[in-house]
């Protein structure tokens, strides 16, 4: 496995963001409060939105007909969608990637996502971006969805956010009881021996309070107002703001104020309600001077499972097929993304942390491996702009399942792409999803066959030789299927327990406070 000075690095970064707070400190006792914070918001901002398993074709920029997202439409056409922008299948990992600048498996090493009270999490030495951009002075911010780990040493506070408000995982890890295995509207199902522990909702490290149903369907709206109030809190620093809703991942809750408005049911009304969410940002952005100060980069952290619409892709989440990685993105910023644009260019989660970093002059890692590229020619719509990566591996745990080179995906008999090793998703979502196993490697042109229907391996053996060379090269980095050399440690814990026990009782330390 891949060895780092892990410690030593961490705590010199740690040290780089005490500099700059104390740094930032004397210089408003210099020069002033107002002249400090005017030199800092010259640092551009970050606005990184992520839905949870919204499907590709869900919004209207990516060809949704059903779907009311006239926030999106008009970020659309005054920024750029990247239509060949990747995640991973699951939830966990893609936020591993989107934390470290790297191939999930190289950080998070897990065969599919967390659950609570596990012992093992993204571990304390690697190097968030969230660390990065404090070491130039960023204030940071978590509003909603984490899912990296919920032992104390694993959550956001501990890995370079000044403030967490939101759940430590999946809306629907939690018990039947409260509501967090069926949908809006639904019975109850019927508990199946002790199940999971209650579902918390935390304010930074503490519970504030035990989800339940009406908590679910005020989700996008208590995280949308926190991140409202966020931004108009620090518009005179420069700050970087994530907001993970935890919409529309099931159990799909959408708000009082959405459910039974859309004439295609309540997945429809959860999307709508996301899009108004991303209109309020960009509405306090413009009504506290930011706007042309801000990249704002919309996205998913998998595909979206069968109640969503991935056309034109194959497959769903849990699945290395294009519908299961290729996430709906589009980037924002005046004057510097190109309106009204786009770009098939291969570029994913794992580079957002080299591409932020420098963007506000901030160092990355020289330690350890980062996968991930600056993509900033990407963005900016430089038309002399090479491709940041002409390879993708396509993991779905620790299992490498394709590869792509360019145009070309070679499949990998060990491929599946059913809702399995525990995908959290409903019964007829999970039915739905199964396919086969490919019995050899098949070979897809994903410039003229996105939907990946035809199987061209046999008219171009040559591509194929030349993709598995691609497969035995990353054997001896992250392993096909077990860990590789360049793998880093799982973060891990003695004495795991949930922050809301069986019996209700919150966890020493993260209780409420009076």
């Amino acid at each position: 496995m891949e060895k780092t000075s892990g410690k030593k690095n961490r705590r010199e970064f740690l040290r780089q963001i005490a500099a700059s707070a104390l740094g930032a400190a004397a210089a408003g006792t210099a020069a002033g409060g107002r002249a400090a914070a005017e030199a800092g918001s010259r640092k551009p901002n970050f606005v990184f939105i992520n839905i949870d398993d919204m499907g590709y074709a869900d919004i209207g920029p990516f060809g949704s007909t059903i779907n009311r997202t006239p926030n999106l439409d008009k970020m659309a056409a005054e920024g750029r969608k990247l239509t060949a922008f990747y995640a991973a299948p699951v939830c966990s990992p893609s936020r591993a990637a989107l934390m470290t600048g790297c191939y999930p498996k190289r950080a998070l090493p897990i065969p599919h996502v967390l659950f609570p009270g596990n012992d093992v999490g993204l571990h304390p030495n690697e190097i968030t971006v969230a660390e990065v951009l404090k070491s130039v002075g960023y204030a940071t911010a978590i509003v909603g969805k984490w899912h990296l780990g919920d032992q104390p040493e694993f959550l956001p506070l501990q890995q370079g956010f000044d403030l967490h408000f939101g759940l430590p995982y999946s809306n629907d890890m939690g018990p039947a009881e409260d509501g967090v295995k069926s949908n809006l509207g639904e019975p109850l199902p019927p508990s199946k021996g002790q199940g999971q522990p209650p579902l918390p909702l935390l304010r930074n490290n503490t519970v504030v309070k035990r989800v339940l149903p009406d908590d679910q369907q005020s989700l996008v709206e208590i995280y949308t107002n926190e991140a409202v109030r966020y931004i108009a809190e620090h518009k005179r620093v420069p700050f970087f703001l994530y907001l993970a809703h935890n919409a529309v991942h099931f159990p799909i809750y959408p708000g009082k104020k959405w459910a039974g408005k859309s004439p295609h049911g309540i997945y429809s009304d959860w999307v709508e309600e996301v899009d108004w969410s991303v209109g309020e940002v960009f509405k306090a952005l413009r009504e506290n001077g930011l706007a042309e100060n801000t990249l704002v980069i919309f996205t998913s952290d998998n595909g979206g499972t069968p109640r969503a619409v991935n056309r034109p892709l194959r497959g769903f989440k849990g699945s290395t097929w294009e519908g299961g990685v290729r996430v709906p993105t589009i980037a924002w910023w005046p004057g510097k993304v190109p309106a009204g644009t786009e770009t098939d260019l291969m570029c994913g989660m794992f580079d957002i942390l080299p591409t932020f970093a420098a963007i506000a002059g901030a160092a990355i890692p020289a330690d350890r491996r980062i996968d991930g590229a600056d993509i900033r020619p990407v963005l900016f719509g430089d038309p002399a702009a090479k491709p940041p990566h002409e390879v993708f591996y396509y993991y779905r745990g620790l299992q490498l399942e394709a590869v792509r080179d360019l145009e070309w995906k070679l499949v990998l008999p060990a491929a599946g792409t059913a809702a399995k090793a525990g995908a959290k998703t409903d019964a007829k979502a999970k039915a739905t999803a199964k396919a086969a196993k490919p019995s050899q490697p098949q070979l897809f042109n994903l410039k003229t066959d996105i939907g990946e229907t035809t199987d061209v391996s046999a008219q171009h053996p040559d591509v194929v030789a030349r993709l598995q060379k691609l497969v035995a090269q990353i054997e001896n980095d992250l392993g096909t299927s077990d860990l590789g050399p360049g793998v880093r440690p799982l973060g891990k814990v003695e004495n795991a327990q949930p922050l809301i026990g069986h019996d209700g009782r919150v966890r020493p330390g993260f209780e409420p406070r009076p």
